[in-house]
């Protein structure tokens, strides 16, 4: 799938469902597939509670490029150390996985994993199919 595409698949996951749409600012935008630990009428709706957001997924427009993003809790299931890991996903999304040291994922989680990203600088090209710590 090229930029273009993943594009275009961005601008739908809008229009599906606007509601999960943010604006980050200097940070881009994001969709997000998971909701977040302070959203409580989201979670309201939804019949979930705060201490199950241990992980949120999100598609995130930066710099002209879509990218999946998954910023997991420390105790989320899939043990990882803290940190930024990175792939190329068979789909041509890069995906990137962040795991922060909280116990739950919230929208200030989300802004802080999204500037460790931005500051980490990968280098997309050179990304292999298996996720990879940077």
């Amino acid at each position: 799938m090229n930029r273009k595409t993943r594009l275009a698949h961005f601008a739908a996951r809008i229009d599906v469902d606007p509601q999960a749409y943010r604006d980050a600012a200097e940070l881009g935008c994001y969709v997000t597939v998971n909701p977040m630990a302070d959203e409580p009428e989201l979670l309201s709706r939804l019949g979930i509670v705060a201490s199950s957001c241990t992980k949120v997924d999100l598609y995130w427009k930066y710099a002209n490029e879509v990218r999946f993003v998954q910023v997991q809790a420390k105790d989320y299931p899939l043990s990882r150390t803290p940190g930024v890991y990175a792939r190329k996903a068979p789909s041509g999304y890069t995906n990137i996985v962040v795991v922060v040291r909280e116990p739950l994922i919230s929208s200030s989680e989300v802004a802080q994993a999204l500037k460790l990203v931005i500051a980490v600088q990968l280098d997309e090209e050179n990304l292999g199919a298996g996720l990879a710590k940077l």
